[in-house]
């Protein structure tokens, strides 16, 4: 039953700038996220990914005014256009008439794999959409102030892999020498006779170098 981390926002459909879905990354969860005030929908929705793929075993979710909440996985490996799956169907936070009275708006709901759809369980996901609304005040501020997510009982979340270059030192960039035939030998040590130049392809002629680099292009073909 180990913490499962959430890495970033991936979007959101609202935000106040001063309670920005950021605030869900927070484990104290002392400033929730809450919806533009300048906007009139009465629902909310932001997507979090997570530090790696897991299976879900309990979700707890701070309310901040929200009537209702549904919570989705999904992968970020699906198209964009592939719709995620209910991890947990629409449950009622707040009724009809705390909604109106503006009471009991900050509750704590915690889920556990019994609350779960049947085909999310023991899946492994690192997408978690949550969507929140309050169709019964439309004058009140709304939305979470924290979602903590944790392995099922007993199981451990993979480690994070590595990055390449950490596992081995990094190697010098080289470019592959072809071997070099007889027959090239034999044409460089006639050039550099032709012309009197030192040991070094430098000394050599533009002429000579163009003949050179011909003879070598021709090695390396198959």
């Amino acid at each position: 039953m180990a913490p499962i981390k959430i890495s970033h926002v991936v979007s959101f459909s609202s935000q106040d700038p001063k309670y920005p879905a950021e605030n869900l990354l927070s484990e104290d969860g002392i400033r929730p996220w809450l919806g533009c005030p300048k906007e009139r929908s009465r629902q909310l929705s932001v997507e979090l990914q997570l530090e790696r793929a897991s299976p879900i075993g309990y979700v707890d979710v701070g309310n901040y005014g929200c009537a209702f909440l549904q919570i989705e996985v999904g992968r970020s490996s699906w198209p964009c256009d592939q719709p995620y799956l209910t991890l947990v169907p629409t449950v009622t936070l707040m009724t009809p008439g705390d909604s109106k009275l503006d009471q009991n708006r900050c509750g704590v709901r915690m889920f556990k794999e019994g609350d779960f759809s049947e085909l999310t369980v023991g899946q492994k996901w690192d997408r978690v959409r949550l969507t929140g609304s309050q169709p019964f005040s439309a004058r009140s501020r709304f939305g979470l102030s924290f979602v903590r997510l944790r392995t099922p009982q007993g199981q451990e979340p993979d480690p994070p892999q590595p990055p390449l270059d950490a596992l081995c030192p990094p190697a010098r960039l080289t470019l592959p020498i072809p071997r070099r035939s007889r027959e090239e030998e034999q044409l460089r040590s006639r050039l550099w006779k032709l012309e009197g130049a030192a040991w070094s392809p430098a000394h050599l002629s533009r002429s000579a170098q163009m003949v050179l680099l011909a003879a070598q292009n021709q090695a390396l073909r198959p």
